[in-house]
């Protein structure tokens, strides 16, 4: 429903706007513009805009209480009938079987062990010893030149330049030219700049070398060497002796013993039965049940309002000299120029002439 609403209120919508628009430009049936109509040599017309005031419409939503049929499920008690077993004891006599014990004599065989002289084999182990000959080995130790690379450390005389101050003319040298000094009233105001000369001199440096030389190195060998060894081991030796042995002789015996049976008794008992007994409860049951209720829904309306739009207006231009007719067109029939026309949606369509007619 609400969609057909809206449908409707668009659709309403649109033929105001279409109408309005088709008025303010001139669109109406049979209205053509001027310009339309004029003559090819006629001035364009002059077109200007305006301010006009229309009234369009708009869609608004509305929500309004509606009352509606709601299901709603509500729980009404409801009495039923049951069955209930319920327990009944009654005394009944029945035959029951009691347990009795009684002492009976039976045999049995006990094993009793008896020390009983016999014969064996004992076997004892005899050590014997004999010689025997046997492979060992003896390390010998040889004396062998092998080479050996080995570095020495030697002393190597090396030309080397460096650069040492030289003293002033003035100044004295040698062990004792510190020892005393006199003034010296020719010395210069200012002590002279140092100065620097090259020299050579040899410096001995070490330096580690390698050499090959020659050692003794004691090598080992195994030799083989056969000798004669005496072993002694261990043979079994098997002798009879009278040795005690104990053995279990089956000895048969009587004893008493408790026996249990059993003998039948009348007795009375209780003996439980279960009755049905038909009761009355209440229980709770959903039931569905339309209830009315008051809910909000939205609606869709059309509002009319008012607005202004631009409008084209057309002015013609000052009347022109009046143009030569047109040339007649033939007939379409019999080809005569005297013909008739009617004007239809601002054209000139030529018709059968007078003679046709």
């Amino acid at each position: 429903m609400t969609r057909r609403l809206m449908s409707l209120a668009l659709f309403g919508l649109g033929m105001c706007l279409f109408t309005s628009e088709a008025e303010a430009f001139g669109f109406k049936k049979h209205a053509p513009c001027p310009s339309d109509c004029a003559s090819p040599c006629a001035t364009p017309c002059t077109v200007t805009y305006v301010d006009k005031k229309v009234t369009c419409y708009k869609m608004e939503t509305e929500v309004k209480d509606v009352k509606v049929m709601v299901s709603q499920m509500v729980q009404e008690p409801v009495k039923y009938k049951y069955f209930e077993c319920v327990p009944v004891v009654t005394k009944k006599k029945v035959m029951v079987q009691e347990q009795r014990t009684k002492e009976e004599p039976f045999k049995y065989t006990v094993m009793v062990p008896t020390v009983v002289k016999e014969k064996v084999k004992v076997c004892s182990m005899v050590p014997v010893t004999k010689d025997v000959e046997v492979t060992v080995f003896e390390t010998v130790t040889t004396m062998t030149k092998q080479k050996r690379i080995v570095c020495e450390t030697i002393c190597v005389p090396v030309t080397v330049c460096c650069t040492v101050p030289v003293a002033p003319a003035h100044e004295r040298h040698g062990l004792f030219g510190h020892c005393c000094k006199k003034h010296d009233d020719c010395a210069p105001p200012c002590p002279p700049e140092p100065c620097y000369q090259t020299i050579t001199k040899t410096v001995v440096q070490r330096q580690v070398v390698t050499k090959e030389i020659v050692v003794d190195v004691p090598v080992c060998t195994r030799v083989p060497k056969k000798v004669m060894q005496k072993v002694t081991t261990s043979q079994p030796v098997w002798t009879e002796k009278d040795v005690e042995v104990t053995k279990c002789v089956p000895v048969e015996k009587t004893g008493m013993r408790p026996v249990c049976f059993y003998v039948p008794v009348e007795k009375e008992i209780s003996v439980t039965t279960t009755t049905q007994v038909e009761k009355e409860g209440t229980r709770m049951v959903s039931k569905c049940v339309p209830v009315e209720k008051i809910v909000k829904q939205t609606f869709c309306k059309t509002v009319p309002y008012e607005t202004i739009v631009k409008v084209a207006v057309y002015t013609p231009a000052p009347a022109p000299a009046p143009c030569p007719p047109p040339c007649a067109a033939p007939c379409d029939t019999c080809g005569s120029v005297a013909h008739i026309g009617h004007r239809m949606g601002g054209g000139i369509l030529h018709g059968c002439c007078h003679k046709c007619k």
